[in-house]
């Protein structure tokens, strides 16, 4: 569009309406979005947020005051659910959904710098809770994404597991959360940490694979600072 039809349609009330719809409608048409029953429910703010879903009934639900930019929400499956909180800040990465009823929920006023978070195989879950912080390079899956057999027995041994993030969470850069591990309420979870077992409540977690370091703590937000 040149700089002159720009201005006349900026001037035109009528005009600029149009325009804006039709970014929208624009905006919508681009979304990969294949299957039947498929809802997505915006009530926060996407920026450079790309959707593409191929399957049946899965739901994305975004819920009042949450900003997301610079990812992708990718689900291939049905009946998936994605539900980020109210005021969530999800600022790059992707959510990756294979399979058939699974679940990422993400607590209100968690803020996410960035991460992958994958859930994979049927009925698995990956709950964040309310007022986590997650730096950026997080990597949360349920699963390995390929099989391991027992070489014997040739039965699979590595099946997906659940994974639980409490509330008020700190989990630092470039940290791993493996299958199968539960976070307690109140934790710390260091830079560069493989969470592969359970973390307490009120407890630092360091290292490959993590373990506590320290317990009886929590943690703010804000740096505090002791008064002269």
């Amino acid at each position: 569009m040149s700089q002159t039809l720009k201005s006349i349609v900026k001037r035109n009330k009528v005009l600029h309406t149009i325009a804006q719809i039709l970014l929208v409608v624009k905006a919508k048409l681009a979304l990969p979005i294949r299957g039947h029953g498929n809802r997505i429910i915006n009530k926060g703010v996407f920026l450079q947020v790309k959707i593409d879903i191929e399957g049946n009934n899965n739901i994305v639900e975004i819920a009042e005051g949450a900003f997301l930019t610079n990812m992708m929400i990718y689900i291939r499956g049905n009946n998936n659910l994605l539900r980020i909180g109210a005021y969530c800040k999800f600022k790059g990465g992707c959510v990756w959904f294979e399979d058939y009823n699974c679940q990422v929920i993400i607590g209100d006023h968690t803020s996410i710098e960035s991460a992958h978070l994958a859930v994979t195989e049927p009925g698995k879950r990956i709950t964040i809770g309310e007022d986590c912080m997650l730096s950026a390079g997080i990597d949360i899956r349920t699963g390995d994404s390929h099989s391991i057999l027992d070489a014997e027995t040739g039965k699979r041994i590595n099946y997906a597991q659940d994974v639980t993030i409490g509330n008020h969470v700190w989990i630092g850069l470039n940290a791993v959360i493996l299958k199968g591990v539960s976070i307690g309420n109140n934790a710390v979870i260091s830079t560069n940490a493989v969470v592969t077992q359970p973390i307490p409540d009120h407890s630092i977690a360091a290292g490959v694979p993590a373990k506590v370091i320290k317990d009886n703590v929590t943690w703010l937000r804000e740096r505090t600072y002791e008064s002269d």
